[in-house]
């Protein structure tokens, strides 16, 4: 009976635990976001700053492009620092591309080109979508 009660909690407290961290990152998803459209117009590009109890400090963002023909289809990249994302864009037939991030539209992929970009613990929860960082020793990053 003594370890029914013990169990009983610990699932409990587990379970608080889920539903706060759940609701911490859909604070972190549903920021309202800076929006652009793209050159050709088709795209969205949106830019979030993520904050609350999962990234309490700030200073992170992350950059969904919704491609207007699909609306339901959001496109996230991992967290990247604020400072860095610059909705200046250029469009080509390949990719949409903004200073250090690349989005290629065939495969729906990011390319990541920052030298100094270090994954974060939340990017398997905010990124939806397949990227790559290309390290300055590829030597065709930019």
């Amino acid at each position: 009976m003594k370890y029914r009660k013990t169990l009983t909690v610990l699932v409990l407290l587990l379970f608080a635990c889920a539903l706060v961290f759940v609701c911490a990152l859909n604070t972190v998803l549903e920021r309202k976001p800076y929006s652009s459209t793209s050159p050709s117009g088709r795209y969205l590009l949106q830019h979030a700053s993520a904050g609350g109890l999962l990234v309490p400090f700030g200073g992170q963002g992350y950059l969904q492009i919704i491609d207007l023909k699909e609306p339901q289809r959001v496109y996230r990249t991992p967290l990247i620092k604020d400072w860095s994302l610059d909705l200046r864009m250029f469009e080509d037939d390949n990719s949409i591309s903004i200073f250090g991030l690349e989005f290629i539209k065939a495969t729906k992929t990011y390319i990541i080109q920052w030298p100094d970009w270090k994954h974060h613990w939340l990017d398997k929860f905010i990124s939806n979508t397949p990227y790559e960082f290309c390290a300055e020793t590829d030597g065709n990053c930019y």
